[in-house]
């Protein structure tokens, strides 16, 4: 297992104001990237004192490569979004999705996970919601 504390990549602002050298990157990628992005684990974080509505502990697993870390993203208008996929070994190019805009403004995402990892994935979350007596909710 690998534990890291959160980190905060301060912006350029926050550079200034706290007389910093330079911006450090976050190690967030290069961590990810070192083991497939299989998961990053998220656990609820109950604070002595303060009620937050629910009383079972919530817990997140989500992909940590690809997804929003690659996200590729424009704001346009009305219109058509078509995501084509182009096969690399020269096989029929075909539509993965299309879908019409009818705001006159949107934002358009588009993304990828690994499907390699998704089974490693899975069990991560199953024997996690096991070990913590947790019902698994899939979103």
């Amino acid at each position: 297992a690998i534990f890291k504390e959160p980190t905060i990549t301060p912006s350029a602002v926050q550079v200034q104001e706290m007389g910093l050298k330079k911006a450090w990157g976050s190690p967030n990628g290069a961590m990810r990237k070192g083991w497939n992005g299989i998961t990053i684990s998220r656990d609820t974080i109950h604070i002595e004192g303060i009620e937050l509505g629910y009383k079972n502990q919530v817990l997140f697993e989500r992909h940590a490569v690809g997804g929003e870390y690659g996200a590729g993203w424009n704001q346009v208008g009305e219109g058509t979004l078509l995501t084509t996929y182009i096969p690399k070994d020269g096989d029929a190019p075909f539509v993965v999705d299309k879908r019409d805009l009818t705001d006159k403004n949107n934002v358009c995402v588009v993304y990828h996970n690994p499907y390699d990892n998704v089974r490693e994935l899975a069990h991560v979350f199953f024997k996690r919601c096991l070990e913590h007596q947790v019902t698994p909710y899939i979103v």
